[in-house]
């Protein structure tokens, strides 16, 4: 018979080792050691706020011994993102099914708009179960970055101005965000579906916020577009977290300034790192952080179930 618990902290190394099982030795354990430690850190916000991003993790038993489950985040925005579920090889496919289906249960009770699936690129995609369940790709993301050795030791653009965001300016923050969204590249499947001050919020939550790093940016006194950078807690990383331009400031070569700008930020700051995750799809995007010395380190497929 199998019963469902919710996953503590001493048992989530083992829950881990299962989703994670499709990972070479080498990368295994490491992913294993980033996970662990950003779930504490993360825990312990919300624990301290409980508007924080939290994490919903929870593994099923049979005869006492773990054989699968879920590991997913609760986004502020209303997502519940999630690693594919997974259980051992000895399971049948029926108990695959029980957790996707508990895990949408929590989703609706919660509620949430959409639940998200990554799929590491090293990991076949159960499309079959997945589509059982409602869920249809959307897109794969990238995760880039850029090291030390690479940042412009000046400042590389004098044609822009970036501007710190002030908490005061909320509302100019999200009316400029949401213009920066018309005919995107980035996740096009996505825009709308979630309230861009929703997005902000859970830009601020998932990491300690700094106002700092937050710009609106100005071509010729008139602003056209907004940067959000997030330093990554108890790291020497550095992320790219949004860069966002208004339509008619596109294909001027602006968005290498964004980049490069960050680049000098993230030296500045004394960061190893500059991280970014971009759309597969969204080419002009791909290529700029490609050009300014970007390397690709990770790859994932985005399954998507509206709720």
């Amino acid at each position: 018979m199998l019963t469902c618990h919710e996953t503590s902290l001493t048992q989530l190394p083992r829950l881990l080792e299962i989703l994670l099982a499709h990972l070479p030795d080498e990368l295994r354990q490491p992913r294993i050691d980033l996970t662990l430690q950003q779930y504490e850190q993360e825990s312990a916000r919300s624990s301290q706020q409980p508007d924080q991003t939290q994490h919903k993790v929870f593994h099923f038993e049979r005869n006492g011994g773990m054989i699968g489950g879920a590991f997913s985040m609760l986004r502020l925005d209303g997502t519940l993102l999630t690693l594919q579920p997974a259980v051992v090889p000895t399971e049948p496919e029926t108990s695959l099914r029980l957790i996707y289906e508990t895990l949408l249960k929590f989703a609706v009770a919660n509620p949430m708009r959409l639940v998200m699936v990554l799929v590491d690129c090293q990991q076949s995609a159960d499309e079959t179960m997945l589509g059982h369940f409602g869920f249809e790709k959307i897109s794969e993301l990238v995760n880039l970055n850029a090291e030390r050795s690479v940042f412009p030791v000046q400042h590389p653009t004098d044609r822009l101005t970036f501007r710190p965001y002030k908490n005061e300016q909320w509302n100019r923050m999200v009316a400029l965000t949401e213009k920066t969204y018309e005919n995107t590249l980035d996740f096009p499947h996505l825009t709308g579906l979630v309230p861009t001050e929703y997005i902000l919020r859970g830009y601020q939550e998932s990491h300690v916020f700094d106002p700092s790093l937050w710009f609106f940016v100005e071509f010729q006194s008139q602003v056209i577009g907004v940067l959000l950078l997030t330093q990554i807690e108890n790291t020497e990383h550095l992320e790219l977290t949004y860069l966002g331009l208004i339509q008619g400031f596109r294909g001027r070569g602006f968005s290498r300034d964004f980049v490069q700008f960050s680049q000098y930020i993230a030296k500045m700051r004394n960061n190893s790192h500059l991280l970014v995750s971009v759309d597969a799809a969204n080419i002009p995007a791909l290529t700029t952080y490609l050009r300014c010395h970007f390397r690709m380190h990770d790859r994932k497929e985005i399954f998507v179930r509206f709720l």
